[in-house]
């Protein structure tokens, strides 16, 4: 008897790289600034968010989305609907953190 196998093929370097870059995309977008260091006012961590949040219908974003075997229609309805789960409360900061990082089982 045959059995469907759930688990995705390993990913090639180059779509690791171009999901990492959609990640800390996603993750900035959001506020969750691991990679920054020192402090940060709140007037620059909203610059940070709403530049993230413009560069998922950047040519950029085009590019990293290729790189990931994906299309940026695809990362962008992503993103949307994560960002109506969490702005409706249906979901926590850390939810989102979860679903960020479980991301490439949605590419």
């Amino acid at each position: 008897m045959k059995t469907y196998n759930h688990e995705k093929i390993d990913k090639t370097p180059q779509e690791q790289l171009g999901l990492a870059k959609i990640q800390i995309m996603f993750e900035d977008s959001f506020g969750i600034f691991n990679a920054k260091s020192g402090y940060m006012t709140e007037i620059h961590k909203q610059r940070e968010k709403d530049k993230a949040t413009e560069w998922f219908r950047s040519k950029d974003c085009e590019f990293f989305c290729d790189l990931a075997s994906t299309t940026q229609d695809h990362i962008i309805k992503l993103h949307d609907n994560l960002t109506y789960q969490y702005n409706t409360g249906k979901i926590t900061l850390d939810e989102v953190r979860y679903a960020i990082r479980k991301l490439k089982l949605k590419i």
